[in-house]
């Protein structure tokens, strides 16, 4: 199966919503008109980049200064149908924050190939530099955070996923690097032309993403995340693994949903207020994720555009190359 995420194709999705709404957004070839889709002037970027001047560290990809087409267009929506099949009384518009797409320009930066594991994140827990998790902190509760601890050692080789954003920075910081913005983090996982999923526009497959996988026998109730770097198919233009079939991973953007209305061209640094730090990213099976897109009933992760704030998540941390202002 294979299409690209645009007004026209035959997509059923279901995205953000504000509270209480209940709708699903419609593409046109599903018999709704195209008219209510953000359509703008083809946007045009520049191809020249600009390289990394400093060399990368071992555990990074050097992504190029450069140009890139940032977020997507609104989709049209129509109201759900009833149990009996009918439509429904329409509700809320949905919260479109991946919308409108723009240029983004940005200079050279570094991000980590990986994200950090349980283990390489208990370390600086170890060494005094990064907060304890949820779980050891006991001010969590439910699901996740009584059954995936840091502290697990059958849990060493996934993801962290258990911490806040200030332990994401400390983090980072512990590691000489920093938590990249929200426009660092798309680029890296779309490429240079901006593709939907960091290995195109296809909406993937089994080669792409874990598709099974026992997570009953570790005592989870619900399938968290996969090893770091078993989804050897997701893999961006530039070399950064595991950007959408794992970890959901905070940036250092205060998550706006209206930003995108006047974001600058140059180096988007997110909002100047306080809030919820946006993240990226997406856990990796498809058919147990409740915040996916879906095709004829089936769900497949959400696009590398996809935005979302969240009180947990992990770091991937990115560091200014000198070529940078």
């Amino acid at each position: 199966m294979s299409a690209r995420l645009e007004s026209r194709s035959g997509w059923i999705g279901r995205g953000r919503f504000v509270p209480g709404a209940v709708l699903v957004v419609a593409l046109a070839s599903n018999g709704c008109s195209s008219d209510s889709t953000n359509v703008e002037d083809p946007i045009s970027i520049s191809t020249v980049t600009v390289p990394c001047n400093d060399t990368a560290w071992s555990d990074e990809v050097c992504i190029p200064g450069g140009e890139f087409i940032m977020g997507h267009d609104a989709l049209p929506w129509e109201p759900p149908q009833c149990p009996s099949g009918e439509i429904c009384a329409p509700g809320n518009e949905p919260l479109l924050d991946y919308a409108p797409k723009h240029k983004v320009r940005l200079s050279p930066y570094f991000i980590d190939r990986f994200p950090p594991t349980n283990k390489q994140y208990r370390a600086c827990v170890e060494a005094g530099q990064c907060m304890e998790d949820c779980v050891a902190r006991k001010n969590c509760s439910g699901g996740k955070f009584e059954e995936y601890s840091i502290h697990d050692v059958r849990l060493d080789d996934y993801p962290v996923l258990t911490v806040e954003s200030k332990g994401a920075e400390e983090y980072c910081r512990w590691k000489g690097k920093r938590l990249p913005t929200e426009a660092e983090w798309e680029r890296a996982a779309r490429g240079a032309k901006s593709f939907d999923y960091p290995w195109g526009n296809d909406l993937g497959d089994c080669s792409k993403y874990i598709c099974t996988m026992d997570f009953q026998a570790l005592g989870w109730t619900q399938l968290w995340s996969v090893p770091v770097g078993a989804s050897v198919g997701d893999v961006s233009p530039d070399g950064v693994r595991d950007m959408m079939t794992n970890a959901i991973e905070y940036t250092s953007d205060i998550y706006d949903p209206y930003y995108y209305s006047h974001s600058p061209v140059d180096n988007p640094q997110g909002p100047d207020w306080g809030g919820k730090h946006a993240v990226r990213g997406n856990h990796s099976l498809r058919n147990v994720i409740p915040n996916a897109f879906e095709f004829n009933g089936t769900r497949f992760p959400l696009p590398a555009w996809g935005r979302d704030r969240r009180s947990s998540g992990a770091p991937r941390c990115a560091r200014s190359d000198s070529a940078a202002p």
